[in-house]
This record gives structure tokens, C-alpha cells and sequence, in this order.
């Protein structure tokens, strides 16, 4: 700990030195800042040597002490999770038992090794132990032996435990000393008789190196199992069993087995006890320990709900072990990844993390080492891979290309990171109203926050020194801020200059309203992110702000990038909604080198932007992507792209769907991967994109094609392993296995006018999945017909996969409005109105059953279920939007009521009456005059006030705009006032 400090305070004396350098000073203030400077780290290196001085003297004490005393004259340790006393109590995993039962008994006679993975408390041990002791093992194997083997693997006590389970370990025995004697001992032991031998909890290939010759192969049979978080034990094992969490139906039954044993759950119960244990996310141990407490608990309703609410916190309170069982995990790891896993944390719960993103972060942290030959993103990914293998994060998604695409972590393990975090000051997260007493506290030492929903602006809101919580000015140290909501606040809230030293500013989750991004003065930041309205043109002062920066990434309308963007060679990624790259060679920046040799990724950049002098400074691109806009009057030439050698995931879209797009077909021949959307390009094109050498992946979006037929030339795709055709208007396919001979994986979906998938397809022999989502009917039966066909050829490995999301919307739609108009149940009311707001997204053309609309404006009248109004207002406001949805709704009298709900205290409701109002006065001049007749002005103008949120606000002027527009005009004695008060008060515009 004492390390750590010391180390925090001499990177912060030297990055404070480093950021102030960067201001504008005169030479005397400059002098004295050198001075302090210099004193201060006189300080932390007499510090750093009275560390030092301490660490030889533990070294030498440590040096004479017997830490671990070899010789043992007692049963050995590993004998606590001996399996012979009897199966330990089993929920859910009968499949996995009996198939592991029928590798253990069956085909080969020779000796094999059957691994079993999984994360720390999912049930690896427990299912051993049931498999152990089932009666078909007794049966079938003569001896039977168990060790635990633990972190620190002790040779002669893991062989003293498999003897002692083997009924051979006398007292002669466990006085030897010499482990060549003991494995001699249980090799004759073992020899010429069928044996099963577990080795649970392995850590380390070390334990099964050494041991593995001592276990005869007298192929009669014999199998080892291994039980182990790590891949990296059984790697060159086979293919392990690898362990699932439980599903929901699992997951309640274990939790009222160990509750109520073999009885039945009180019905007042049930509802909260299958919360609780959907909450435990299928970990067994989880369940185990919260059954427990239950058991000896009150059991009430309303202590159930509070457990229900609280699952994270009774576990950790009950049982101190838990804890200690998972971090094990964290103990073992490298120091190298310690950061990474702990920075898991930072993130929401049950949040899906984009691996992209995740990367990016941890390279900007510094977490990442710099290796010969490899980028920082590299490495990154062999972390991730490595925290993947040891079972501490978990697989969310793959990617077309079977690349991990996004990645989560379990909720005890998340709330493990946050502790530990806290404990370490490596971040500190504010999750929930209960953090905020500890965040005044927390935050002094903290070098990272993470703020999530509803929390920051209370935080920020609360800078009164005199009541003992510090300004966010006064911390210094904080080198990451992560938000997960209300971004804008820290920039609303004072002084820009807050966060001297901040490295990653992540506030892309909400849109901030004018970030500074020219004014704020962040010399060590490496990640940008944050997302705005409108257009953004980015100040020539970037670099002297942000010269360190790696990653930038602004989610607006429109940036416009100034030309001293060539001054930051340390960029890497770019990621934008769309953005215009300037061109160097028309402006030169003298003296300095106009190369971004370190940028990987740039998107979008407008296709005015994709010239020769900009690729050939970006050598080492390996992302792009390119909105081709419609004032392009030349076509785009792909052929400047041959400036990107590197270049390997390109994506092309057009942004007016209904032109087709000039491009000029020379693809780089390096490409893997490419998207091509709103192009509206012929099918005889695809021959030069057939012709491409390296293509892996090719996705075809809406309108990425035009034309009726698609008919491939045999010897092109030939590396093509997956093809997505999404909205294509394509009528006839005519291709067999010779077009696409290394294809695994084909997706259709949206495709209407398909009349078939071509029957040769289904003989590619390396096709594995056909994906079909709303498909036309055509096709979905050719599709059946190929999978019946190599069914009965006998290739049972293509899967075909059917999903028709337009039918189940709408169908969930229809039982959402049936029960709007026919229940009287408030749960059941609210639901189904979610619902049918849910669905009428997906299914938006299709009429409403009469009474829908009546009703949702009835329900506006609930003050009493607020809840209700809200849901009731965001459906309306969808109805709105729809062909006949304005005449309907104002048919049945929601003009009056939108007027009303202006003034209602609740912000959704204003919010979406000022939605609808505008809705209703763009829909025509009629409907326009008469929300105008029914005195929406007075309401509205009343909006304008220093309490009202911008994001209404700003609606407000939107729907002010509308009621002022049209053909006819509106009188003027109607409009004039509200014309004179928006030029008086265009602050609020």
C-alpha cells in the first residue's frame, strides 16, 4: 500500500508538471514552479527509499522463516472436499452428469482425461462429486481416488490425499517423507486394476505434469477428471466439459430445495423467491449461500423483497467464504491483469461491453504493455482472451467472424471488482443512492469514477464546502471519469480545469449540451468520448490541449476537424457520426510531420475527405468507413484506397438511399471484411468484389444492390465464410457450392422478394448455419427443403434457423391492445400499454383495433398511477406519428388533453404533449389551426423559465416552429406574440 501511494504522488507531481507547463506563464512563474517541482520529488524519493530500506528487512526476516513446512505427520488439507461421504445435493445439471458418466464408461479402452471448466462457484466440484459417487462409477471402476489440489500445489500432500481416499495410506506411509516413495506406492496401487482418479481444483498444468506418468494406462478403461477454472490447465487435454450457469427454472428450484428441503414454497412467497434467484444470475454458489440465510432468516414477505432487492449484499454479509472463493481467481492472476479485470467494474450492471471499446480503454489506461511486433490492440486482445480462458469474463456475442464482440461479467464478480477497487483507490463507482454517503470520502484518493444513473447530479449538485463534501475542483489525482448518465453535469457545473490530469473522459451515454471541447485543457488525455446536436467544428488549439490524445469519439450530425489534427501522432482512433478530414497537402502545416502513423480507425469520414494526400499520411489504417453524401457529383474512386495497405474492415454506405451511388470498383485486394449499404450498386459490380483475394466477410445492407437477380461467376468468394443480405430486394439467386465454396455461415433477413435459396447451397461442405429472419415465405420453405435433404444425405451439421420478428410483433401487439381495451387490472394495464408502445415500432403500418386510443387517453387521467400516464403518453406519441394516427387521435378529443398536460408537473408528460402538439400541427394547416384555437400558446410560452429542463425546452421551440409554419399561413394575431417572444428570448434557440 505504502508502494502504491508513493507511486500515485510521483506521477502526480510529474503530470502536474507536465499539464501547467503547458499554460502561459511568464519566466518567474515558470522558475518557481520548477522549484516546487523539484522539492516535491525530493520528498516522494526519500519516501521511495524508506520503502525500500523496509522491504530488504521483511526480505531478510523472510529469508530465515519456514514458511511452509514440508513435512506433515497429519492427514493432509486437501482432505476437507473429500468426495466419499456421500453425493452433495444436485440441482440442474443431470445432463451434465450422465455426460460425463458415458465418457467416464464408454469408448476409448485407453487411458483419458475428461476436464471440467467453468467459473469459481458454479458447480464444478459439486457435479464431480455427484458423478463420483454415482452408482454406475462405483460400479464400473475397481478404485476410485480424490485429491483437491488448491492454488499452492504441494506434491506429497495431493498424493497423500489420493492414497488416503484409496483406503491406503497407513501410518508408515504417512511418515515418508520422500514423494518418489509415495508415487511408487500408488502406481502398484493403481496397477492392472480400472481406476477413476479426480484432481479437483487444479491451477496450475505443474500438478498434472508431475503426476500424469504415475497413472498406469493398462487400457482397461481408466479415466482422470479434472476440475479447474483456467483453459490454460487443460489445454492440451482435449476438449473440456465446460460448465453453464443455471437457467431460471434451475435456479428456483435450488434455491427452494435449500430453503424448504423437500417441501413446497409458500404460495406469498414464490413471487419473490423466483426474483431472488433470477437476481443470483444462475451462480450456484450464490443461490446456496442466499438459501442458507433464508432458511434461518424471518421468514416474512417483506424480508424476501428486501433480499430480493439486495441479493449481492446478504451474500457477501452471510458468508465471508464467498467472497474468498472468488478471489481466488483474482489472487492468481498476473499483475498484468489485475487492472484489467478490476476495470470491470466500471461498468453498469449486466451491461453488454463492447470489446472495441473495452480495448480502447485499457490502452488509454496504460494497462496495456507495449510488446515488439505488436500493436497495443493486440496485446489488449490476448488479455481479454486470457481473462476469457481463466472464467472471470464472460462471452456475450461473436461477431460474423467469430471474433468476441461483446463481453460481460457476473454480478458477484462485478460487485467483487467494486470492493476491491475501493479498497486498492482504483476507481470508485457510485451505482446506487446508498453510495452517495461514501462518495464525499471515497472520491479524495479514487485515480478513477464511474458515476451511474441518477447519481451524478446530486453529487455535483452538493459543492458546499461547509457540509464536509469537497468540490469536484478540489481533486486533482482523478485520472478517469466514466458516466453512464448525465455527462453534461460535470461541464455545467464550474470550473473546466477541474480534472488537470484526467486520462479517459468518457461521457458518450448522454448528449452534452456545448462540450468544451476547445477550452478545456487535458494534455494527459488519451480517450475522448461524448455526444452532442447538431454540428461540431473542432478548434485549431486541439493539439495543445489534447497531444497525448489516442482515441476521440464524437457522436453528432457533423465534425469538422481543423488541419492541425496532423499535429497528433499519437492518435489511433477516430470514430465519428460523420466527419470532414482535412487535406494536409493543401495547406502544410511547416515543420512538422504530417503523418498519423499510429491511427488504426477512422469513421465515418465524408467521401469528399477519401483523397490520395489524406491516405498516403495514414499508412497504417486498418478500419474504415466512408459516407458517400449526395452533393458528390465525381464518382468516389475506391482506387485511392490502395494508399491503406494495411486496410482490412471497410464499410461503404450512401446516404440518400434513393440515388445510385458513382463509385468506381477497384477494391483493395487486402480487405477482410466489407459492408456496402445504401450504394444501390448493379449485381454484375459483385464480380469485382467476388474477384477480392482476402474477403471473409461481406454484408450487403438496404439498397446496398439494385436489380432482380444475382448470378455469381464460379472461382469467385473463394475465402468468403460469411454473407449477410439485409433488405436486399433480390428476386432470384441463382449460385451453387461453386460460388461459395468456403462459406460457413449465410443470413437473410428482410429479404421479401426471395423465391428461393439456391438448393446448391445447401452442398457447400463448409456451410454450417443458414439464418432467416423475415424472410419471404418462398424461401423459408426452400430453406427447409435443403436442411431435409442433407439430413437425409446424412449431413446432420447444417442448422437452419428461422425468426419472424414482424409476425411476433404484431401478434404481441394484438394481445397488448386487447388487454388495454378489456382489463381493468393497473399491472396488467401498464404492461400491456409498454407493450404495445414496444411494439408498434416494429409494426407501425398496420391498423389499430377501435377503442386502443380512447383508452390510452383515458389512462392520461390517472394521477394516481403515474406510471401509467407516462406509458400511456409515449404510445400516444407513437400513434402520432403514424399515416392515420393524427386524425384518430384527434377524433376522440386529444387536443384539448395535450393542451392541458402542458402544465402538468410531470417532465415525460409535457414532454410528449409538446411532441404530439407538434406532431399534430406538421400533420396539415387544419389540424395545425385547431391546436392553435384551443390556446396552446399561453401554456407553452409558459415553458420558457430557468426551471424548465433544456432537453423540453428546446422541444418546446421545435413545436413553437411547427405552429408558426405551413401553407396557408396562420393569422398573425395568432402567432405574433409568440414570434416577438422567441426574438427577444433566443438564448433558449
Amino acid at each position: 500500500m505504502e508502494i502504491r501511494d508513493a507511486a500515485y504522488k510521483t506521477e502526480d507531481i510529474m503530470e502536474s508538471h507536465i499539464s501547467k507547463n503547458f499554460g502561459q506563464e511568464s519566466f518567474h512563474e515558470r522558475q518557481i514552479r520548477d522549484q516546487t517541482f523539484c522539492e516535491n520529488f525530493v520528498i516522494v524519493a526519500d519516501e521511495i527509499d524508506s520503502i525500500k530500506m523496509t522491504a530488504a528487512k521483511l526480505k531478510e526476516s523472510w529469508g530465515s522463516t519456514d514458511l511452509y513446512q514440508s513435512k506433515r505427520t497429519s492427514l493432509p488439507t486437501g482432505q476437507s472436499r473429500l468426495a466419499s461421504s456421500g453425493k452433495s445435493a444436485m440441482v440442474g445439471f443431470h445432463d451434465d452428469l450422465n455426460q460425463i458418466v458415458d465418457q467416464l464408461t464408454g469408448y476409448p479402452p485407453t487411458r483419458k482425461v475428461i476436464p471440467i471448466i467453468g467459473m469459481g462457484g458454479i458447480g464444478k466440484t459439486t457435479l464431480a462429486k455427484n458423478v463420483y459417487n454415482d452408482p454406475r462409477i462405483t460400479e464400473y471402476f475397481h478404485i476410485r481416488a480424490w485429491a483437491s489440489i488448491s492454488q499452492e500445489y504441494h506434491e506429497r500432500e495431493v498424493l497423500l490425499s489420493l492414497l488416503n481416499s484409496m483406503k491406503q495410506l497407513s501410518a508408515e506411509i504417512l511418515q515418508e517423507e520422500e514423494t518418489g516413495k509415495l508415487k511408487e506406492c500408488l502406481y502398484k496401487s493403481l496397477y492392472g486394476r480400472s481406476y477413476l482418479v479426480v484432481m479437483d481444483d487444479v491451477w496450475t498444468p505443474k500438478a498434472w505434469d508431475s503426476l500424469s506418468n504415475i497413472f498406469p494406462d493398462d487400457r482397461n478403461g481408466s479415466r482422470i477428471m479434472l476440475t479447474t477454472r483456467l483453459l490454460s490447465v487443460v489445454d492440451s487435454l482435449g476438449s473440456p466439459h465446460r460448465m453453464r450457469f443455471l437457467n431460471a427454472t434451475e435456479s428456483w428450484n435450488l434455491l427452494r430445495r435449500e430453503v424448504f428441503g423437500e417441501d413446497s414454497c409458500p404460495v406469498g412467497l414464490e413471487e419473490a423467491g423466483k426474483e431472488i434467484s433470477d437476481n443470483c444470475k444462475g451462480l450456484a454458489l450464490s443461490l446456496v449461500v442466499i438459501g442458507g440465510h433464508l432458511s434461518k432468516a424471518n421468514g416474512t414477505k417483506d424480508h424476501w423483497e428486501y433480499v430480493a432487492q439486495n441479493v449481492k449484499l446478504v451474500v457477501n454479509a452471510t458468508d465471508e467464504n464467498c467472497l474468498d472463493i472468488l478471489s481466488l481467481s483474482y489472487d492468481y492472476l498476473p499483475h498484468y491483469l489485475k487492472a484489467c479485470f478490476l476495470y470491470m467494474g466500471v461498468f453498469p450492471e449486466d451491461d453488454e461491453i463492447r470489446v472495441s471499446k473495452l480495448i480502447k480503454l485499457w490502452a488509454a489506461e496504460g494497462f496495456v504493455k507495449p510488446v515488439r511486433d505488436k500493436t497495443l490492440e493486440e496485446v489488449a486482445k490476448e488479455y481479454l482472451g486470457d481473462l476469457i480462458s481463466r472464467n472471470l469474463i464472460l462471452i456475450s456475442e461473436k461477431s460474423s467472424s467469430g471474433k468476441v464482440k461483446t463481453c460481460s461479467i457476473h454480478d458477484l464478480l462485478r460487485d467483487f471488482c467494486i470492493r476491491k477497487a475501493q479498497q486498492e483507490k482504483f476507481f470508485h463507482a457510485t451505482v446506487t443512492d446508498k453510495d452517495f454517503r461514501i462518495f464525499a470520502e471515497g472520491r479524495k484518493y479514487s485515480r478513477r469514477l464511474c458515476i451511474h444513473p441518477d447519481i451524478f447530479h446530486k453529487e455535483l449538485s452538493n459543492r458546499d464546502a461547509s457540509n464536509g463534501n469537497p468540490s469536484m475542483g478540489s481533486l486533482p489525482p482523478v485520472r478517469s471519469i466514466l458516466c453512464s448518465s448525465s455527462g453534461s453535469k460535470i461541464y455545467e457545473s464550474g470550473d473546466q480545469n477541474f480534472f488537470p490530469l484526467l486520462r479517459v473522459l468518457d461521457l458518450a451515454k448522454e448528449k452534452v449540451v456545448d462540450f468544451p471541447i476547445g477550452e478545456i485543457k487535458l494534455v494527459h488525455s488519451r480517450y475522448l468520448a461524448f455526444s452532442s446536436d447538431g454540428k461540431i467544428s473542432i478548434p485549431k488549439i486541439l493539439p495543445d490541449f489534447l497531444w497525448f490524445l489516442q482515441t476521440l469519439i464524437v457522436d453528432c450530425k457533423e465534425v469538422h476537424l481543423p488541419e492541425e489534427i496532423w499535429r497528433m501522432p499519437q492518435l489511433r482512433h477516430l470514430l465519428f457520426g460523420l466527419c470532414y478530414f482535412p487535406c494536409p497537402a493543401r495547406s502544410p502545416i511547416d515543420g512538422e510531420n504530417s503523418v498519423l502513423g499510429n491511427l488504426l480507425t477512422l469513421s465515418k469520414v465524408s467521401s469528399s475527405s477519401c483523397t490520395t494526400e489524406v491516405f498516403e499520411r495514414v499508412p497504417n489504417l486498418n478500419k474504415l468507413g466512408i459516407l458517400i453524401e449526395r452533393v458528390v457529383l465525381t464518382p468516389f474512386s475506391i482506387g485511392n484506397l490502395v494508399n491503406l495497405p494495411q486496410l482490412e474492415t471497410l464499410k461503404i454506405e450512401g446516404e440518400y438511399i434513393h440515388d445510385d451511388v458513382p463509385i468506381n470498383f477497384n477494391f483493395p485486394t487486402n480487405i477482410k471484411s466489407l459492408t456496402l449499404g445504401g450504394c444501390r450498386i448493379s449485381w454484375k459490380h459483385m464480380a469485382n468484389v467476388g474477384s477480392m483475394p482476402n474477403l471473409e466477410e461481406l454484408k450487403l445492407k438496404y439498397d446496398a444492390t439494385v436489380g432482380p437477380e444475382w448470378e455469381p461467376t464460379e472461382g469467385e468468394f473463394c475465402k468468403l465464410k460469411f454473407l449477410l443480405l439485409d433488405g436486399i430486394d433480390l428476386v432470384r439467386w441463382r449460385a451453387d457450392e461453386t460460388h461459395f465454396p468456403g462459406l460457413e455461415r449465410l443470413i437473410l433477413r428482410g429479404c421479401s422478394y426471395l423465391e428461393e435459396i439456391p438448393c446448391g447451397i445447401g452442398y457447400i461442405p463448409t456451410l454450417e448455419i443458414i439464418e432467416l429472419d423475415d424472410a419471404s415465405p418462398l424461401a423459408v420453405t426452400s430453406a427447409k427443403q435443403m436442411q431435409e435433404e442433407q439430413e437425409r444425405l446424412g449431413n446432420d451439421s447444417l442448422q437452419v434457423h428461422f425468426h419472424n420478428t414482424y409476425y411476433f410483433s404484431r401478434l404481441k401487439r394484438k394481445e397488448a391492445e386487447a388487454a388495454i381495451c378489456g382489463s381493468n387490472d393497473n399491472t396488467l394495464l401498464l404492461k400491456s400499454t409498454k407493450q404495445f408502445h414496444t411494439y408498434l415500432l416494429y409494426d407501425q403500418n398496420k391498423e389499430i383495433i377501435p377503442g386502443v386510443a380512447p383508452r390510452l387517453l383515458e389512462f392520461l387521467d390517472r394521477d394516481d398511477y403515474p406510471q401509467l400516464q407516462c406509458a400511456a403518453a409515449l404510445a400516444i406519441s407513437k400513434i402520432s406519428i403514424l399515416s392515420d394516427g393524427i386524425n384518430m387521435l384527434i377524433d376522440h378529443g386529444a387536443v384539448p388533453i395535450m393542451v392541458s398536460l402542458l402544465s402538468s408537473p410531470e417532465d415525460v408528460l409535457r414532454e410528449q404533449a409538446l411532441e404530439i402538439l407538434g406532431n399534430f400541427a406538421h400533420g396539415s394547416t387544419k389540424s395545425r389551426d385547431l391546436v392553435l384555437s384551443y390556446g396552446v400558446l399561453t401554456p407553452l410560452l409558459e415553458l420558457f423559465n430557468d426551471k424548465t429542463k433544456l432537453s423540453i425546452t428546446r422541444k418546446a421551440v421545435k413545436t413553437l416552429s411547427k405552429l408558426c409554419y405551413g401553407e396557408p399561413q396562420p393569422q398573425f394575431e395568432q402567432v405574433c406574440l409568440p414570434i416577438a417572444f422567441l426574438y427577444y428570448f433566443d438564448a433558449y434557440l
